[in-house]
């Protein structure tokens, strides 16, 4: 399960979920279990920006520990060995002309960029 944020377009802004094919988002509307959008009702996917930061879990436990270790300059060393995350957004286009402008990590857009191209999954969706 991947998260992703929906920031505008035909639905409320809310949390959402990539799974096995399938996009769920809640809204306010439809907290649970949500609108359900299967990829093969996709019509267009494109990227609108890609930003990179330091996870925030990661800086934190890493900072702490270094300050346990060594002090001031652990803490500072912890905080800079932290990992990065490449954030995504991204226009969703469906065949029925609503959209979506979602937001998630880099990987979760990969699978479903990769699922939306297959061909398998538009076969009788029209």
């Amino acid at each position: 399960m991947a998260k992703i944020k929906v920031l505008a377009g035909d639905f409320l802004q809310g949390e959402g979920e990539y799974q096995a094919g399938v996009i769920t988002v809640e809204t306010s509307l439809h907290p649970w279990p949500g609108i359900t959008i299967p990829i093969s009702s996709v019509k267009s996917l494109e990227i609108a920006t890609t930003g990179s930061n330091k996870k925030i879990e990661d800086a934190i436990s890493l900072g702490l520990a270094g300050a346990l270790v060594l002090g001031p300059f652990g803490a500072a060393a912890g905080v800079i060995l932290a990992g990065k995350e490449t954030e995504i957004t991204f226009w969703v286009t469906l065949k029925d002309g609503r959209k979506l402008l979602g937001a998630t990590d880099d990987k979760t857009y990969r699978v479903i960029s990769q699922t939306a191209k297959r061909p398998d999954y538009f076969v009788g969706a029209e």
